[in-house]
């Protein structure tokens, strides 16, 4: 049996929620996980734009906290059970050193918090690779899984200290693939921005 929800896209409802967190994250400087993922949960539709970032058709199919075999976890996985294409993001915090932290002045090292997003997506890459037929993994996907795109979500853009640290954030977000597809890594304001440039353009097409 599927894990999934089924949703059926509202542009209205997206355009509400995305407006609605938009405000709410103008009025925090940085944020820990917990906070900033319960806002995001409490709007589907605004999620479901994540989709067309991730290069995916529209959603019909959502599930926050996907777990299977008691293993491995995901905070949110999009879906479109036509074309069996999946999603699937982690949410790290939104802290001063959620991206980068400590090394030098000139140099610092990336965050534990990044890491273990990308530690994330990785193991879910594995599970899909070493057991393509598992029925617990069919099933919890409500059938076999076409093609899985990544995502990160960390930090804020004032986490970047400096233009090096933007580049190697932009770098690391271009370069990175995970089964020949694109991982992304986006900080939560581009995330919005990403969000914004899909709903501008999905009103194009209603």
């Amino acid at each position: 049996m599927s894990s999934f929800e089924r949703i059926r896209f509202d542009l209205r409802l997206a355009d509400s929620e995305l407006a609605s967190f938009k405000q709410w994250l103008a009025g925090v400087t940085f944020v820990g996980e917990r906070a900033i993922v319960a806002e995001i949960r409490r709007r589907r539709h605004m999620a479901c734009l994540l989709a067309s970032t991730l290069g995916l058709p529209a959603p019909d199919m959502i599930r926050f906290e996907l777990a299977l075999k008691g293993m491995f976890r995901t905070d949110l996985v999009l879906g479109n059970d036509g074309q069996r294409r999946f999603g699937l993001v982690e949410f790290e915090d939104a802290e001063a050193t959620s991206i980068f932290r400590k090394g030098t002045a000139q140099y610092r090292s990336w965050s534990p918090r990044i890491e273990h997003g990308f530690s994330q997506i990785l193991d879910w890459a594995w599970v899909r690779a070493d057991h393509p037929h598992d029925s617990v993994l069919l099933a919890g996907f409500g059938g076999p899984i076409t093609t899985s795109a990544y995502a990160v979500i960390c930090g804020r853009d004032a986490s970047l200290a400096d233009d090096v640290e933007r580049k190697r954030f932009k770098h690391r977000r271009d370069h990175l693939k995970v089964e020949g597809q694109p991982a992304l890594v986006l900080t939560y304001d581009e995330m919005v921005r990403s969000m914004d440039d899909n709903l501008a353009a999905a009103k194009t097409w209603s």
